[in-house]
Parts: structure tokens; C-alpha cells; sequence
């Protein structure tokens, strides 16, 4: 009987904390999707070739909006009309480039930030970015990209902490602090005082 009760234990504790997938808006405050929000964002890796980044502020909206600030570039993603844009700001030559993805194979489906309806199952909790998290893994299922990718989710404020990706022996963290809710709208229009030229946008933007 005891190793029965044991049993019973520990299966309902696996199922408490894990193994079942739940839409990501059932675990973030809907201040996310309805004001958007803003963060200061940290980036560490140990993965090949990944240049060291200072610390950056993200922005979005509820529309799908994104904003980036770094310390050399400001990126936008940007919903003019039906096309989605991006423009990319180099502050030192005040240059500018954009680009619709619509024009890309499969560009009119890529969205950055984070979409509600994303599937995520609690694998376990654990301190990050100064905070004790709840730990979800995100369901890659159809993508090509390789290795795992956690997202860490405050659950006293139910607020983003940042995220994870594992490949093997090499991981990024992108810890988010000083996060606010609402974003002024004019955050995402075009920049001016910055020339045009040709090419293509160069990183900076968040997806």
C-alpha cells in the first residue's frame, strides 16, 4: 500500500509539473497582448562565433509592433498597410535600410516577439534573471531549428524573465529586466534625420 500511495505521489507531482502543453497567454498577464511592453534585455552565450552584446531595450505592441535599441542600431518590424517591414538605423553614419518580408520567400509569415497563442509546457522552476521562475519549454514543432528553447515566466507577476536556448554544450540566455507594460505609439513609426541606403537590414531586430 505505501509503495502504492508512493506511486500515486509521485505521478500526480510529474503531472503538476509538467508534461502538459498550455498556450502561452494562459500563463502571462494579458497586459502583454492588450498594452505591449518594454524591456531591458541581456544577452550571454557560449555558442561559436556569437559577438558579445551590450545591453538593449525591446519594445512591442499589440499589434505586432517591435522595436529594438542598441547601443549602434535601432531596428524596426513594422505593419505599413498589408507589408510588414523592417527598417534598420546605423547611428554613427545616421543611414538607414529597409526591406518588406512580404518580398521574401515565407517573410509574410515571420512574426517577432512573443504570439499568445504559442504552446509551452512547465518543465520545472529554477532562479533567472535575479527572479524564481516558473520554466516552460517551447514547442518547436515545425521548426528548423535545432536544440532546445525554455522561456522563463515570473509567476507572482506572471511576466516574461527572459529566455533560453540549449544546443548541446553551447546555450544563449536573453535575461529581460526593468519590464513595463504599455508602449507609446510612436515608438514604431520611421526615424527621421537618417539618409536612406541600399541594402539589407543587419540584425538588431527581435523575432
Amino acid at each position: 500500500m505505501k509503495k502504492i500511495t508512493l506511486l500515486l505521489c509521485v505521478t500526480l507531482t510529474v503531472m503538476l509539473m509538467g508534461g502538459q502543453k498550455v498556450k502561452l497567454s494562459t500563463v502571462v498577464n494579458g497586459d502583454v497582448w492588450m498594452k505591449g511592453f518594454s524591456a531591458v534585455v541581456k544577452t550571454t552565450s557560449n555558442m561559436p562565433g556569437m559577438p558579445k552584446m551590450d545591453p538593449y531595450t525591446i519594445y512591442t505592441d499589440s499589434e505586432g509592433n517591435s522595436r529594438t535599441d542598441m547601443k549602434d542600431n535601432i531596428s524596426l518590424y513594422i505593419t505599413e498597410g498589408k507589408k510588414q517591414m523592417v527598417y534598420s538605423y546605423v547611428k554613427s553614419s545616421k543611414t538607414y535600410t529597409m526591406m518588406s518580408l512580404n518580398d521574401l520567400p515565407g517573410g509574410e509569415e515571420q512574426k517577432p516577439g512573443f504570439e499568445k497563442e504559442q504552446l509551452v509546457e512547465k518543465v520545472g522552476s529554477e532562479t533567472f534573471a535575479g527572479v524564481k521562475c516558473d520554466k516552460y519549454k517551447i514547442d518547436m514543432k515545425g521548426e528548423e531549428a535545432q536544440g532546445d528553447a525554455y522561456m522563463f515566466i515570473d509567476p507572482a507577476r506572471k511576466v516574461f524573465a527572459g529566455m533560453e536556448m540549449k544546443m548541446g554544450e553551447y546555450s544563449m540566455k536573453m535575461e529581460y529586466t526593468d519590464i513595463k507594460f504599455g508602449v507609446d505609439k510612436s515608438m514604431f513609426k520611421p526615424l527621421e534625420g537618417y539618409k536612406k541606403t541600399e541594402g539589407f537590414p543587419m540584425g538588431g531586430f527581435n523575432r
